[in-house]
């Protein structure tokens, strides 16, 4: 099973592709989704829609995780991200694509066990649960939140 974690931004959108066999998880596949501030603003939006849409349709996967918004001093920024995360949304709507939103905090406590766990401690949890050597923090986000979905979708399967 394929799970897709999705850290939102305007900028930066981070996605992670990540496999779950019994309690092992592999990346199949991260990275980012980049804009740049010389593109116009509805193109920037389009773009961010339009990678994601093609990732979803090669990896196929059959749920999704996305990081809820939280709201920060800059009222601008969160705007875009917000509406950055509403055409995420719709891409793994118009494809039928099943997806959580997990707060920051729920993330850093379930790879952690630390919801005020630091940057460092999240990027040090994610490579040793998969055994990559991520350096990205936006892209370390996305595959934290995939295995935060991934481990406690596996719990509650095993539960039932």
């Amino acid at each position: 099973m394929i799970t897709l974690g999705i850290d939102p931004g305007f900028a930066r959108c981070g996605y992670a592709f990540i496999e779950a066999k019994n309690s092992a998880y592999k990346i199949v596949d991260s990275g980012l989704i980049e804009t740049f501030q010389n593109q116009e603003y509805n193109q920037r939006l389009s773009f961010i829609y339009t990678q994601l849409d093609e990732l979803i349709k090669k990896y196929k996967p059959s749920n999704a995780a996305i990081e809820e918004l939280f709201f920060s001093k800059n009222t601008k920024t969160a705007i875009k991200v917000a509406e950055a995360r509403g055409v995420i949304i719709l891409a793994l709507t118009l494809n039928n694509i099943e997806f959580f939103e997990y707060k920051p905090k729920e993330v850093k406590s379930q790879i952690t066990g630390n919801g005020n766990a630091n940057k460092d401690a999240m990027m040090k949890m994610v490579n040793l649960f998969t055994g990559a050597d991520i350096i990205q923090d936006d892209t370390a986000d996305a595959v934290a939140i995939a295995l935060a979905h991934a481990s406690r979708n596996r719990i509650f399967n095993n539960i039932k």
